[in-house]
């Protein structure tokens, strides 16, 4: 026997997968804001946490496409 998710069902899984991903995002900005509060911001911790935040975007769009394409 073979169970099948419905299209609500794998949509709602990927909507937790971006809010996952989001929380990450935020996580990492705040600590971008807490970095460039510094006196001396270290500029290899902001380089990194700026590539971190541009893979977790990359991230939040493929799971929106995937929605896009069981709509």
């Amino acid at each position: 026997m073979t169970i099948e998710l419905a299209k609500e069902e794998k949509i709602n899984i990927i909507e937790s997968h971006q809010k996952d991903v989001m929380y990450n995002k935020y996580n990492i900005e705040l600590s971008l804001l807490q970095e460039n509060a510094k006196s001396t911001p270290d500029e290899i911790i902001i380089a990194k946490l700026n590539s971190n935040i541009a893979e977790l975007i990359k991230q939040i769009e493929a799971l929106q496409i995937e929605i896009d394409k069981l709509n």
